[in-house]
């Protein structure tokens, strides 16, 4: 089936790369959910040609590259973020944790580790939610203020006496310190060798978590390298523009 005919949200669970794009383009995904792209293309006046061959472009090249990301305006990153925030709590934590209640070899040497990974997953999942819900109360929520004012819809004035202590900088590098999420699980996969006649649950379950690694290296590289250099530049600009508001009065 082609694009054209697919539900958005079909075209989304094939690559969750396409909502962003999606979004970029002016189609909120999940408000379209149920329509064929080409109705929803039709509803809101774009070309639906001009949809389908970017959503192709991804599909060929599976991650959207930093470099375009730089090109897209924060509050588009910052809703890209978010989406793979959605994904990660919502898709790739359930799976990985129904895998996990599943472990279970059959060599009894493996039996101690097992339970150490069954022990201390929940608690990685506890705290990598709790991360993200905080990152986007506090981080996502400043910088979202911080895009307001810029754009004349907020006094700065306000804002800045409610978050007099916010720094975006320290904020950055304290990130950037705590980046390594799964040190931990990466400890006790090291600890129990996958071999040729391992279970398949066992195989299935550390590819997952791999891959699952892989993807929290790529989201905090585009934090990193996109959504601070952005917020950055744009708490450096609205600032100067509060300073010079304060001088004047």
């Amino acid at each position: 089936m082609e694009y054209s005919q697919k539900k958005i949200k079909e075209l989304v669970a094939e690559n969750y790369v396409f909502a962003s794009v999606l979004y970029y383009l002016g189609i909120e995904y999940y408000e379209y959910a149920e329509d064929s792209l080409e109705k929803v293309c039709l509803h809101i006046g774009v070309d639906l040609n001009y949809v389908v061959s970017e959503l192709e472009k991804i599909n060929q090249n599976e991650e959207i590259e930093n470099v375009k990301l730089l090109s897209f305006p924060i509050d588009l990153v910052i809703t890209y973020l978010k989406h793979a925030h959605f994904i990660f709590i919502k898709k790739d934590l359930p799976f990985l944790v129904k895998l996990v209640n599943k472990l279970n070899s059959v060599s009894p040497s493996l039996a101690s580790v097992e339970k150490e990974i069954k022990d201390v997953f929940p608690l990685f999942v506890e705290d990598f939610v709790h991360h993200i819900y905080e990152e986007e109360d506090t981080l996502f929520e400043y910088i979202s203020q911080l895009k307001a004012i810029e754009d004349k819809k907020k006094n700065p004035s306000a804002f800045f006496y409610k978050h007099p202590n916010f720094n975006m900088q320290k904020f950055a590098i304290d990130h950037e310190v705590h980046d390594d999420e799964m040190k931990g699980i990466r400890f006790l996969m090291d600890q129990y060798p996958v071999e040729k006649d391992s279970p398949l649950n066992v195989k299935v379950l550390f590819s997952e978590l791999e891959r699952f690694e892989e993807k929290l290296k790529v989201h905090a590289k585009i934090e990193n390298e996109v959504l601070f250099p952005k917020a950055l530049m744009l708490e450096k600009s609205v600032r100067k523009k509060f300073d010079s508001l304060i001088r004047l009065n």
